[in-house]
């Protein structure tokens, strides 16, 4: 795309996020203080409709960017990571900006314990949660010499040893908080927890015009990953700004 069709395009959106209506060609380069003559921006716009970047709702309206032109922006401007993570502070910004935020956090806890009861039982007590499995004496065996290792190392062990449901019992330690939950149901009601584990950065819903983005943040401690999900017009970017929590950049 010419720089000058991208700078246009990119102007067009930051401040349609900012009024929400559609913009003449006078009127962004008023909003934008773009250097360049009305008739020239109107030329620009005409590329971009034919490109499929930008809509009309009737011929003599200004225009807006279309989702396809949305995609393209969020993909190159979308912070690609969240920096400084604190959920009351993503609850107050999800709720001003109307976003939604599905958030789940796997903290990596000690095992600090292992039990046999009654040889019918073997617990594997943790520093915040517990397990249960059925008792055999060299899986006890085993998981005693586990002792004091963390949930990562674990997780390491039991895949080697094909112990897979204590796979998945240490799995569902994982808390989940959905913040704005009344918002996710009345209107992203196509996004369903099992669906967000097959999006790996980003999902876009044309037709409903909503978008995903997923983040993972990692310390010595926990595994957070955050999906916002929110309209594709909801401006992203002041939400980041606002929140001071993000770091800007290609997604990819």
């Amino acid at each position: 795309m010419n720089k000058k069709v991208e700078l246009v395009l990119n102007e067009l959106i930051k401040n349609y996020l900012k009024i929400h209506q559609p913009i003449s060609s006078t009127y962004l380069k008023e909003l934008a203080q773009l250097s360049m003559s009305p008739s020239t921006i109107r030329g620009y716009f005409q590329i971009l409709e034919k490109m499929g970047m930008i809509e009309k709702e009737h011929f003599a309206s200004g225009s807006y960017p279309s989702t396809k032109a949305m995609e393209y922006y969020w993909r190159e401007n979308l912070p690609i990571n969240i920096k400084n993570f604190s959920i009351e502070i993503l609850k107050e910004k999800c709720e001003e900006f109307n976003i939604v935020a599905f958030i789940k956090i796997f903290e990596n806890q000690v095992l600090n314990e292992v039990y046999n009861v009654n040889n019918k039982f073997i617990v594997l007590e943790f520093e915040n949660d517990e397990t249960v499995i059925k008792y055999e004496e060299n899986l006890f065996n085993l998981l005693k010499s586990f002792k004091y290792l963390n949930l990562k190392e674990l997780l390491k062990f039991f895949k080697h040893y094909n112990l897979n449901q204590l796979i998945k019992n240490v799995k569902n330690f994982k808390k989940t908080y959905i913040i704005n939950q009344k918002l996710l149901y009345n209107n992203f009601s196509e996004v369903n927890f099992e669906f967000l584990n097959q999006i790996d950065k980003i999902f876009i819903n044309y037709d409903k015009k909503f978008i995903i983005r997923k983040y993972e943040i990692d310390d010595n401690k926990k595994e957070i990953d955050v999906y916002l999900i929110g309209n594709i017009y909801s401006d992203f970017i002041k939400f980041f700004d606002s929140m001071k929590g993000g770091e800007n950049g290609k997604t990819s």
